[in-house]
């Protein structure tokens, strides 16, 4: 039996060890990466199923790395399903006329760029051989905007264009293309917060609390599963209805 595999790019982060800990207990091989932050994978994931899982170092800020880590990947793993970019770094909150050109190509090289070229090359590899998918983790601030992380949402925006392009482009070929949108979500990225400003975002949502990483877990999992096989194009937002569209 073909055992499915996800590649889940940027699973050292939160988000991402939530995801591959889903898709593990779901019985999927794993292609994960990581950069500076070097993850034990097989001890976060506790396993108690027989997959194979792979662990590769990828810096998304050196040309060509994307490349290379499909081609690696594509000896490793014979049947690709599913492709998770997670990957994403945060805007320093500033002003337009204080945020640096250095600050601009990072935001978009990681958070879009990168992105586009992991879709490519995912496609390359299912493309008129699986039906496949890809997920994209952008933000709910693509929908209303964010003032002092313009350049962030931007980025984040894109996500969702690029989406619906993806879903017209691909969907003959058997590829799905979907957005998960977390609102405010329990993670390091928002440790800047103290517990009583979390406490403040917390009840700005009519269900009171800030997501959890396995919430953006399961919906990234419904999207890559049977039950999503005729939904493409879409965003969720996973925010606890803080927007309402």
């Amino acid at each position: 039996m073909i055992r499915k595999t996800a590649i889940i790019i940027g699973a050292s982060s939160d988000i991402g060890i939530a995801t591959a800990k889903k898709f593990a207990k779901k019985g999927y091989n794993l292609a994960l990466t990581y950069n500076s932050h070097n993850v034990n994978f097989e001890k976060e994931l506790d396993l108690d199923k027989d997959i194979q899982i792979k662990t590769y170092k990828l810096n998304l800020l050196e040309d060509h790395q994307v490349e290379s880590f499909f081609d690696a990947v594509k000896l490793d793993f014979q049947y690709f399903d599913t492709l998770v970019y997670c990957s994403g770094v945060a805007q320093k909150r500033k002003l337009i006329f204080d945020v640096s050109n250095e600050e601009i190509d990072t935001l978009f090289e990681v958070n879009l760029k990168s992105a586009i070229k992991a879709i490519r090359e995912f496609t390359k590899l299912t493309i008129n051989k699986n039906p496949s998918n890809v997920v994209l983790v952008g933000s709910f601030v693509e929908k209303n905007g964010c003032s002092c992380e313009s350049v962030y949402t931007s980025t984040k925006s894109g996500l969702t264009g690029l989406c619906k392009s993806l879903a017209t482009e691909l969907g003959s070929l058997d590829i799905r293309c979907n957005v998960v949108a977390p609102g405010f979500i329990d993670t390091k990225m928002n440790n800047n917060l103290n517990q009583e400003e979390k406490q403040e975002v917390a009840e700005m949502t009519p269900l009171k609390r800030l997501g959890t990483v396995e919430d953006i877990a399961s919906a990234i999992y419904f999207f890559s599963s049977e039950d999503a096989s005729f939904i493409t194009g879409q965003t969720l937002y996973v925010d606890g209805g803080l927007i309402l569209d």
